[in-house]
Parts: structure tokens; sequence; C-alpha cells
């Protein structure tokens, strides 16, 4: 079987959050499906989802700077060389530093894997290491870019959540948390 491009993934996710989003349309609501998952009075799990969280985050920044060079006996091969062994020092030192500045950005770095379980009131992951819980209240933005569920909370990192048909997954967490139903944008390939 051949893999699926990137962008058949997206649209694959596209498809199936837009047949979801009908579906909420015509009236049908959320089924809760059993889980071990602890919950609260009144608290409904919809699905566990294997997944990867990846975080918005800034590197660090260090680079090894190299300083100058020797004299390698004297004459005119002794300058030459020094002269060339610090040119390379110095180009390296700016190639490393550029490499730096690059890997401090900010930018999407994975910080773990595990499953998450959606309930009607949090996304709560359990990752290789602990569990974390994302109450719905804490959110403060949200979105979904085909390949990812991109949460902004309160207190915490950006966290994106890579997991099978993130658009489906989103449209069912804006059902949950704030009865409305998002409809994803069409799939670029194939029909919507």
């Amino acid at each position: 079987m051949a893999r699926k491009s990137e962008q058949q993934m997206i649209d694959d996710s596209r498809r199936a959050g837009r047949e979801l989003a009908l579906a909420f349309q015509n009236g049908v609501t959320p089924q809760p499906v059993p889980v071990k998952l602890a919950l609260q009075p009144g608290e409904l799990c919809v699905g566990a989802i294997p997944m990867n969280v990846y975080q918005f985050l800034e590197g660090d920044g260090a680079y090894v700077k190299r300083s100058g060079g020797w004299m390698l006996g004297g004459g005119v091969f002794g300058a030459v060389y020094s002269a060339v062994n610090l040119t390379s020092n110095a180009v390296g030192n700016a190639a490393r530093r550029a490499k730096a500045t690059r890997d401090a950005a900010g930018q999407w770095r994975h910080v773990d894997t595990g499953t998450v379980y959606l309930t009607n009131r949090r996304w709560s992951m359990q990752t290789t290491t602990t569990w974390h819980d994302l109450w719905f209240s804490d959110i403060r933005m949200s979105d979904c870019d085909g390949k990812m569920v991109d949460l902004e909370m309160a207190g915490m990192p950006r966290t994106g959540l890579v997991i099978p048909a993130p658009d489906y997954w989103y449209v069912m967490f804006n059902k949950l948390a704030y009865d409305r139903v998002v409809m994803p944008p069409p799939p670029l390939t194939g029909a919507a």
C-alpha cells in the first residue's frame, strides 16, 4: 500500500471533520465511549486518540566559538597558514552562530507522546511521563490546520496535538466545549 502524502492526510482529515460537522448540523449528538479514565460526575468521554504532543518553544541558542590560530614557523608560509586558519574560524563561527540563532527561534518542538482522551470538559493526556489535563475553561484560543489541533492555554506554552484526523477531533471539541459547529475548510483534492 502506498504511503499517503501530507496533503492527502490533510484532505482526509478535512473530509472527516466536515462529515462530523454536517452530522451535528443535522441533530446528531456526541456519543460516549467506555474508557478506564477516571471521569467526574456528569463527565463523558467521546474518544481515546493516540497523539504526539508539541509545544511552541524557544531553544537555547548556544554554540562553540573557535578562536584564532597559531603561528606555524615563520616567513610567508606561517603568515599564510595563520591567515587561512583565522579566516576559516571566523567563517565557521558565523555559520555556527547562524545555526544557533535558527535553533533558538520559537518553533514547534516534540515534547512527548501518548494517548489523549477527549471529554465534554477537557483534553486529558496520558503521556509517557505523566498525566496532563487541559480543561476547556483554561483554553484561550484554538485552531486546527489539518495536521494538528493547536491549543493556547492560560499559563503554559502553546500546545499542539498531532492526532489522526485532527479536523474531526477539532469539530468534536468545539461541539463539546462551546456547543458550536465548526466547519473545516474543504479538501484541496478529491470530493469535498
